[in-house]
């Protein structure tokens, strides 16, 4: 077999797995309704309220509003519901008849992230829609840079859940690892305590962290100007090293 007919079954693989896999997600609404009910109703509750947005620094600007909510369905998506799916598979036994089939982990690996990357993408959607129609805040001044920091905001925070999943040995594992790396992320980023109030050299491992560096490179094309390269490269280097790795340490069982 040519090296392009292989890389069309492969890529075939993908899709295959892909389309079921979001056949199977769409038959949970819970995971549905969560996913896109609380990122926007975080931006709703703080966009409605008398001050506009969340008080400190940096998230008095506007565009502070739907970047958070998109990052916040970002991280749930990479970190909750991505690992906890395929901790399930295993503990059901569906990864271990998978590997007596020819498929390979990244062909698995590669449809979940294909899948949940295309939810992030539509819950961005729906985010952004609601903060520019519902409350009335400024559209995106950027978006070229926004879809950059889209981009390699999915890729580093998915590659993250990639990881996870690939560690944990079942479900409940998969449930406790995501959450141990989502809350700290969403410390180092900002959301709890704004940068302006830690010490410099937490603050700028808060600003390269991947939720961190996903959230102002948002705020930051939102507002029109050009995301810092820093933090793009910072997001490019946690996909790459957390993607391989997830890669070569994924078990069947």
């Amino acid at each position: 077999m040519s090296p392009t007919a292989t890389k069309g079954t492969a890529v075939n693989r993908v899709l295959t797995f892909a389309a079921t896999e979001l056949k199977l997600f769409f038959r949970d609404p819970a995971g549905v309704i969560v996913v896109a009910a609380l990122p926007v109703g975080l931006v709703l509750v703080f966009g409605l309220s008398s001050s506009g947005a969340p008080p400190g620094g940096s998230r008095s600007i506007p565009a502070f509003l739907p970047a958070l909510g998109i990052s916040i369905a970002l991280g749930m998506l990479a970190l909750f519901t991505l690992p906890s799916v395929l901790g399930a598979y295993r503990e059901r036994g569906v990864l271990r008849r998978l590997a007596t089939t020819p498929v390979s982990p990244a062909a698995l690996l590669g449809a979940q992230l294909l899948v949940q990357a295309g939810i992030a993408v539509a819950a961005t959607g729906l985010v952004a829609t609601v903060a520019v129609l519902a409350l009335g805040l400024p559209a995106p001044a950027n978006p070229l840079g926004l879809a950059l920091s889209l981009v390699l905001g999915i890729a580093a925070l998915f590659s993250i859940g990639l990881l996870v999943a690939a560690l944990a040995p079942n479900a409940k594992a998969a449930g406790g690892l995501g959450p141990l790396s989502f809350f700290p992320q969403m410390f180092l980023a900002g959301f709890w305590m704004p940068w302006e109030a830690m010490p410099d050299w937490l603050a700028a491992i808060g600003r390269h962290s991947p939720l961190g560096a996903t959230l102002q490179t948002v705020v930051t094309s939102w507002m029109g100007g050009a995301p810092a390269v820093g933090q793009l490269l910072a997001l490019g280097v946690f996909a790459l090293v957390a993607g391989v790795t997830a890669v070569r340490l994924f078990r069947w069982v």
